[in-house]
C-alpha cells in the first residue's frame, strides 16, 4: 500500500466474506480488519483528525460479476476509481473528519457514477453546486447521480458511510452536452 496513508486512529471496519470450496459448499473466505487510509501525502505537521479516510469493502472486475474473482478485489490497492474504465464496481467505507468543508470551501465534484450510501455513524451536509445542502444523520441513506457534489462535516466527530459506487453514462444537461467529471486527488487522477 505504497501509496495509501495509514490512519490508526480511525476504527477499522470487520469485512467479513463468503465464498464457495471446489465442491460448491458455501464457507467465509474472509473474516478480516480493515485499516481506513488516505490516498494523499499527509504533511507531518497535519493533524490526524482532520484527515478523510478511505477502506476498499470489494471492488469487481467487470459486469456482471464474477462471483469467483481474484482476491485483488478485496485489496485496498484497487481503491483507485480511476481504474474504473472496465466498469468495476466499488464498495467503500468513507470517514469525514470533523469540520471537513468548513476549514475552506467543501470540495466539489463530479464522477459518472450511481452511488448508492448509508450513513452508519455521525451525520454529514451534502452540498449540491448551487450550495443546496441537505444534512444526512445515522440511518439515513442517499443516491448520487453524476451531480456536483461536496461533504460537510460541521459536528465534532468523524461521519461514517458505506457507499457503493457504479460506473455511468456521463451526465447531461436538457440539450445533451456532457457534464464533465472532476478528479479527486489520489482517487480517480
Amino acid at each position: 500500500m505504497s501509496e495509501y496513508h495509514p490512519l490508526p486512529h480511525l476504527a477499522p471496519v470487520r469485512r467479513v466474506v463468503t465464498g464457495h470450496t471446489p465442491q460448491g459448499k458455501a464457507i467465509f473466505s474472509h473474516d478480516d480488519q480493515l485499516q481506513l487510509v488516505n490516498p494523499r501525502p499527509i504533511p507531518a505537521d497535519t493533524d490526524p483528525n482532520t484527515i478523510a479516510g478511505f477502506s476498499l469493502i470489494h471492488r469487481t472486475h467487470g459486469y456482471p460479476v464474477d462471483l469467483q474473482g481474484p482476491e485483488s478485489e478485496l485489496s485496498n490497492e484497487n481503491l483507485a476509481r480511476a481504474k474504473m474504465a472496465s466498469g468495476d464496481i466499488i464498495s467503500e467505507i468513507v470517514d469525514i473528519p470533523p469540520g471537513e468543508g468548513q476549514r475552506g470551501a467543501a470540495y466539489l465534484h463530479r464522477n459518472h457514477s450511481l452511488e448508492y450510501g448509508v450513513i452508519l455513524k455521525g451525520s454529514v451536509q451534502l452540498i449540491l453546486d448551487d450550495g443546496v445542502e441537505k444534512t444526512l444523520s445515522e440511518g439515513d441513506v442517499f443516491v448520487q447521480r453524476g451531480t456536483m457534489h461536496g461533504w460537510k462535516n460541521v459536528t465534532d466527530q468523524y461521519c461514517r458511510f458505506m457507499a457503493v459506487i457504479i460506473p455511468s453514462n456521463p451526465a447531461k444537461t436538457g440539450a445533451g452536452e456532457e457534464l464533465p467529471v472532476t478528479k479527486i486527488p489520489g482517487l480517480t487522477d
